[in-house]
Order: structure tokens, then C-alpha cells, then sequence
């Protein structure tokens, strides 16, 4: 039998002043809900958690009908006055202007608004929230984000959302100061001083409080200290200033359009432009979760499993990081969102990477000189953080032609990191962030100091207490007597590599490892302790993850990145190390504590299925999926800047005679090498692939429109290359072939139709001889 739903409460708005700090005068109000049912109140917390059992939609419902209440009872306002309504960022993102503009109407003429959007799911679909902060202020409502510091979404978010109010969480207001605070404080002011926005301190109840909102930079506050929520009656005062309203967004098609109208583009390459890029990458490593870090790909096979694995290190460190690509998964590793994106795009033909932090801003954008020249240049095909890849030379060898932008101007960083937002899909409810977060996490709640290792209750987690029947206390798990012994005992067993390090102690040597490490790495705990972890580093592991690591470490912050590490014997694996540091019972770091797995059979496993996804096992050359892509994208890059494109259609004469009369191991021979001397005469750029049997295609690109002499050069040589006799299992071999082409635009501008014209020619060729 189910349940039905709670029946649907009383709203009644009460309203609780804001106050000018220096002049104690009421300058706003902000309306609040509280619930009934008959004679029994309900807080809004259960209100939502009723609301949050039955579904989104339910949540939805009621926070429309608080709002609903709060304007509908707002108006005794005068003239001047400002009110704040708080709505949830799930109701603003979905909130229709024909629903705003109605409960705007509601209003008394001049009463000005601000809406206070909640940190509570600020980052499940920031591309929906962003329209509907848009849409609010077209009715000249402003916005404030609510709960600062709570979570580091809100201030991750603020560059976006250009509030022009910042509401402190009371917790601020409460805690005792330790360097999270001061982190959140100092973001808070540096955002305040670029945008003039005014900052808020609520839950002040005393007079301390009231001093420390003030040392926290408020110029706003409220709190019973001031008075308690009641009728809106006693709340008229003064009017509040507000900063100006910041100007829309620049409206531009992509970050490259957009940066390059201010920053002039510079030519490059695909190898020296990939540095340029992980340098980017560095610097996001090295910020804090409150940082957003967006990067685009032209297409998802570009997203390789080292880019992955760096993202994946930069998405346990930030608030929020996006890959957008063409066929992304919605979550392609733990903690990193997904967009994908059409590839018809204008972001899908560019690479970009944008990060926004508190304290630091940089957006990279480059493309490939064709896209705005109409030089008829080859696909870049490669993506933030990627070295090199296929096709990354221009036809005769000399390197592609790109061009970049790089600044390091906030603004404009910030305005090319909203195109990109704006286009974040939402996170689903199964995507989370993985590991532990202890950089720059909330701020402990208000009255219940966290102490290390213990919940706010005081019970140890190993000794939680609860209340048997008749009332006798009854412990569970461990006594604490016994728990640091079994602690030991348990990371001493372990089966993922446990060590730790002293970080008081010069170069932060290894006090302990365990016997899973020994094993992992062949090194015995009288060979390592007393010396740095770094041991295990070699020359092919990546410096760049390494510095990020010394970094955070000597910041007092976690990492979490997956490195090539070397073993005693000089074998490689690859480690995945989460290092998380402990502190005393002032907050100071005495420890690093790192947790190490051997995820080679992995790392390897993905590495092949990338590889094989887009390329031919037995040649090694690209596969059908990976030329049809590539035929599709220069043909859409050929209606642009006016370049010919050619197919060429390959298919090996009597193959079936070489596998009947020696057999499929010198008939697989016999095409390795086949592909091996067609692949001699293809100018760098264009792209040879094996569709299927003894069948090849090769697509040439950047070709004079309307002259298809050229494509019949380049079949002269196909045909010169294959013609040396083949030594294969003691036999010499002769090897020819049929071939065929067509020509774009002048035989039509569809892939499929192009390859069943160089087919049938091939075919023709093929009688004919």
C-alpha cells in the first residue's frame, strides 16, 4: 500500500530586516516562509524535504509557491524599498519570463528586487541557471548568491552569475578563523572589489559576530542580533544602494571569435601549441575547488586516456570541470561532466581550455587557419592537452597552420568561459565528485567545531552510541582503547600501497610504508624510509604532475593524479596516488598520508581500446569509422573555403589467390606490407585507411578546386609504390591493384555518394587493364 504525500501545508511570509553595519539603519528585507499544518508549524527545511521525496517537480511546485507568498505579501512596501526572496537554483533555472514578469506585477511601483539564489544544486545545470539569471534580470531584478562559503560551487560560480549581492554563510560568521576561512574571505573581497558588489553577513546574533562580519569584509547584515523575523511592517528604512547592473554578456559564436576581436592571433603549430595548452592545465592544478575549468575537443577520440587522466586529477581538485566534444560521454572519468556536442558546432571546431578561479583567470583558444582563412587548410583533429596527432602537418611537410589566442584578462576570459557554460548539460543525479575533498570544504556548522576525527555528536565514528530499550547506552564498533592498534594492523594489511610522510620534516621524508607498497614496487622499508616518495620517478614521468604534486603538498592540500612510476628493477607501472594531509588539533599539517594502486592492466586496457576504436589491428593504419569521420568533416571544411577534395578507392588484385595458395599469415603479411608502401607516397595531412579485406581509401584534402590532374599524379605514385616484387615466406610477390577516385565538388559533396563513385571507377580501372 503506498503512502500518500503530506497534505499540502499553510504559507505564511514573515520578513527579516537587513541592516547597514556602519549606521545600524534598515535598508531591506528579506522574506521568509514558514509552514503549518492545522496548529502544528513545519520548518521550510521539512517543508523541502517532503517536497524533495516526492520529486523535482514537487520541489518546484513549492518553491514557486513560496515565492508566490512572499511578493504577494509584500505590498505594505513603499517606494524605494528593496526586497530579497530566495529561490532554489533548480526553480530559477526552469522559471518562465511570462511567470517572472507576472510576479512582478505583483509589486508596488520601485520596489526593487534581488534574488537570492541558494548554493543547494548551483552546479547540477549551470547552463539553465545562467538563462534564468538572465531572464530575471531583464525585469531589472538583481541577484545574490546565498550561503558564501558553505560550498565551494558559490564561489565557484560568482564570475558567472556577476552578483551584485554576496551573502556570507552564517557559519563564517561563527567559526573560529583558519586558513579555509581566510581562503573563502579572501575570494569573497577579491570578487567584491572587481564587481562593486555588496557583502552581506547573516546569522549575526551577538556582538562578536557582529565584529567578526565586519573584519570579514560585511557592509550588510542580519541576525536577531538586529531584530527577529516578523510582519513586514516594522522593516521599512532606507533605501539600498546597489552597484550597477553589469552589462550582458558579449554575444559572440565561439571563445576563439570572441578573444581574437581584442587579442591579435598568432600563427603556430599543433606541437608547439599542445604546451602552450598543458601549461594552462598546470596552473588550473594548482588552484582550488573553487575554480571551473572548461575545455573543448574537436572530437571524442582526441580525448585520449592520458588526457583523461589529467582531467580526472583536475576534477578532484576544482568545483567544476567540463569536457565538451563531439560523441563525450556524459561523465568520461569520475568527477568530470561531459558535454556532448554537435559536430556541426562552432565549438566542435576549435580547441579550447578556460579557467576561472578566484584569484586567476586564462583561456586559450586556437583553430586551424582555414576555418577563418578559407586557405582550404587541413583539421587541426587535436584538442586541449593533446601532443601530436595524425594529420598534423601540412601537405609537403611542412606544419599545419594554426592560429591561437591566449589572455589572461579576466573579463575576457570569463565572458569566452560563458559560451562554454552555456552549454554545460545538466549533471545527472549519479554524477559526484570522487574522493576526499579537504582543501577548501565548507566551514564547519555553526556551534559544533569539527574535531579531527570525530563527528559533531563527540563520539569517535569507531564508537557510535545509540539507545537500546529501556535505556541503556549500548556501544558499537571498536573501544577507543583498542582502535589505534587495529588501525595499524588494518593499513599494515592493507592490500592498496599505504605510506607516510613527515611534513615537518626536510623534504617531507617517508616515516612508514606498508608491505603492499613493498611489494608494488620491490623496494623494502629499510630502502625507503627517511627518503622522498620521489624514488619512484623516472625519466618518462610526467614532470608537469610532479610539480603540481610538490605544490599542493607544500600548500597543505591534497592531490590525486595517476603517474608513471618505476620500480626497484626499472620496470614501469602506473600508480594512482591520492595523497591527503593529516593535521593536529590546531589545524597544522604534521603528515601526508598516501594511498597507492597498481592500475597498469588498466591504463593499458583503455589505451588499446581508444587505439582500436579508430584504428585497423592488423595494419595499424585508421579504420572506415575514422576515415568516414574525417571524409565528413573535410567535406563540410571544402563548402567553406572552396578546397578540393578527393577520394581514392584502393583494392589489392587476386588477394584472395595470395590467402588460398599461402595461407591468411602471408596474406595478413602481404596487406601489413601493402599498407606500408601506399602509406610511403601520402603526403602528411591526408589520411590512408583500411575499410575492410584488401580494400584502402584515401581521402586527400587542400586541393586546387576544379583540377583533378593532381589526384591523378598521386594515383601514378599508388600504383609505382605497390609495383617492387614482395619476398614473403621465401615467394616473391608482385602486387597491383585497382584504383579509383572521385572528386569534390565537382562529383557531389556526399561521402557515401563519392565512395560509390571511386568504387565504380575502380571497378572500371580494374576491366580495363
Amino acid at each position: 500500500m503506498t503512502s500518500r504525500p503530506p497534505a499540502a501545508p499553510d504559507l505564511r511570509a514573515l520578513y527579516q530586516p537587513i541592516v547597514d553595519l556602519r549606521s545600524g539603519r534598515v535598508v531591506a528585507a528579506e522574506g521568509l516562509i514558514r509552514g503549518a499544518r492545522g496548529s502544528t508549524s513545519v520548518s521550510p527545511a521539512e517543508l523541502f524535504a517532503e517536497a524533495g521525496r516526492e520529486g523535482p517537480a514537487a520541489v518546484l511546485r513549492l518553491d514557486e509557491a513560496c515565492l508566490r507568498c512572499v511578493i504577494g505579501s509584500a505590498s505594505a512596501l513603499g517606494a524605494d524599498a528593496t526586497l530579497f526572496v530566495n529561490v532554489e537554483p533548480a526553480t530559477l533555472a526552469v522559471l518562465s519570463r511570462r511567470t517572472v514578469a507576472e510576479l512582478a506585477a505583483r509589486l508596488p511601483p520601485g520596489v526593487q528586487v534581488v534574488v537570492e539564489v541558494t548554493e543547494r544544486g548551483l552546479l547540477s545545470q549551470p547552463a539553465q541557471l545562467l538563462a534564468g539569471v538572465q531572464r530575471v534580470r531583464e525585469l531589472g531584478w538583481r541577484i545574490a548568491v546565498d550561503d558564501v562559503g558553505a560550498e565551494p560551487s558559490a564561489l565557484a560560480l560568482m564570475p558567472f552569475l556577476r552578483p551584485d549581492v554576496i551573502k556570507l554563510d552564517l557559519a563564517l560568521v561563527r567559526a573560529r578563523p583558519t586558513l579555509n576561512v581566510a581562503a573563502i574571505v579572501n575570494a569573497v573581497n577579491a570578487a567584491a572589489q572587481r564587481s562593486g558588489a555588496l557583502v552581506l553577513a547573516e546569522g549575526i546574533e551577538t556582538a562578536e559576530h557582529l565584529r567578526r562580519a565586519l573584519s570579514l569584509g560585511a557592509t550588510l547584515g542580519q541576525g536577531w542580533h538586529f531584530a527577529h523575523p516578523g510582519p513586514l511592517a516594522q522593516h521599512r528604512g532606507s533605501a539600498l544602494r546597489l552597484p550597477p547592473a553589469p552589462e550582458p554578456p558579449p554575444v559572440a559564436v565561439s571563445p576563439f571569435e570572441l578573444i581574437s576581436r581584442s587579442v591579435p592571433a598568432q600563427p603556430t603549430t599543433p606541437a608547439l601549441l599542445a604546451p602552450l595548452t598543458r601549461q594552462v592545465e598546470r596552473q588550473a592544478m594548482l588552484l582550488d575547488d573553487m575554480s571551473v575549468v572548461l575545455a573543448c575537443f574537436q572530437h571524442v577520440r582526441f580525448v585520449t586516456p592520458s588526457t583523461l587522466r589529467r582531467y580526472e586529477s583536475l576534477g578532484m581538485t576544482t568545483a567544476l570541470t567540463v569536457i565538451f566534444a563531439p560523441g563525450v560521454r556524459p561523465e568520461p572519468v569520475p568527477g568530470v561532466l561531459g558535454t556532448a556536442l554537435h559536430e556541426s558546432d562552432p565549438l566542435a571546431q576549435e580547441w579550447v581550455v578556460t579557467v576561472v578561479s578566484p584569484h586567476f583567470a586564462a583561456a586559450l583558444a586556437a583553430r586551424d587557419v582555414s576555418a577563418s582563412a578559407g586557405a582550404g587548410q587541413d583539421d587541426p583533429v587535436v584538442g586541449p592537452g593533446t601532443a601530436t596527432q595524425p594529420a598534423g602537418a601540412h601537405p609537403g611537410g611542412q606544419p599545419r597552420r594554426m592560429e591561437y589566442v591566449l589572455t589572461y584578462d579576466r573579463d575576457q576570459v570569463v565572458a569566452a568561459a560563458t559560451l562554454l557554460m552555456a552549454k554545460v548539460q545538466a549533471r545527472t543525479p549519479t554524477s559526484r565528485r570522487p574522493g576526499p575533498r579537504t582543501a577548501q570544504g565548507p566551514v564547519p556548522a555553526p556551534g559544533a567545531p569539527v574535531h579531527a576525527g570525530r563527528h559533531p555528536g563527540g563520539d569517535s565514528p569507531a564508537e557510535a552510541r545509540t539507545e537500546a530499550p529501556g535505556g541503556a547506552t549500548v556501544l558499537h564498533g571498536v573501544p577507543k582503547a583498542e582502535l589505534p592498534a587495529l588501525l595499524t594492523r588494518a593499513i599494515s594489511t592493507a592490500s592498496n600501497g599505504i605510506v607516510i610522510a613527515d611534513a615537518r620534516a626536510h623534504d617531507m621524508p617517508l616515516v612508514y610504508v606498508n608491505a603492499a607498497f613493498e611489494q608494488m614496487t620491490g623496494y623494502t622499508q629499510e630502502e625507503v624510509l627517511g627518503r622522498n616518495c620521489r624514488l619512484l620517478q623516472g625519466p618518462a614521468t610526467d614532470p608537469t604532475l610532479t610539480r603540481v604534486i610538490g605544490s599542493r603538498l607544500i600548500a597543505g592540500r591534497d592531490a590525486h593524479v595517476t603517474l608513471l612510476n618505476y620500480r626497484r628493477d626499472g620496470t614501469t607501472f602506473w600508480n594512482e596516488i591520492t595523497i591527503s594531509p593529516v593535521s593536529d588539533a590546531h589545524g597544522h599539517v604534521t603528515h601526508f598520508i598516501g594511498n597507492q594502486v597498481d592500475v597498469s592492466d588498466r591504463v593499458d586496457r583503455e589505451e588499446r581500446t581508444t587505439y582500436l576504436a579508430y584504428h585497423d589491428p592488423l595494419t595499424g593504419l585508421p579504420n572506415r569509422a575514422n576515415v568516414l569521420e574525417t571524409l565528413d568533416r573535410e567535406l563540410r571544411r571544402s563548402a567553406r573555403s572552396g578546397a578540393g577534395v578527393a577520394v581514392v578507392f584502393i583494392d589489392l588484385d587476386r588477394f584472395k589467390e595470395i590467402n588460398d595458395a599461402f595461407g591468411h599469415a602471408v596474406g595478413d603479411q602481404t596487406l601489413i606490407e601493402a599498407a606500408h608502401r601506399l602509406g610511403s607516397v601520402v603526403r602528411s595531412g591526408d589520411m590512408l585507411a583500411r575499410l575492410s579485406g584488401d580494400e584502402f581509401l584515401l581521402v586527400l584534402t587542400d586541393l586546387p578546386a576544379g583540377r583533378s590532374d593532381s589526384v591523378r599524379r598521386v594515383v601514378e605514385h599508388l600504383h609505382a609504390a605497390l609495383h617492387p616484387a614482395v619476398e614473403i615466406a621465401g615467394s616473391s610477390l608482385t602486387l597491383t591493384a585497382g584504383i579509383g577516385f572521385a572528386f569534390s565538388p565537382d562529383d557531389g559533396t556526399d561521402a557515401a555518394a563519392l565512395i560509390d563513385i571511386a568504387d565504380a571507377r575502380m571497378y572500371q580501372a580494374k576491366r580495363a587493364t
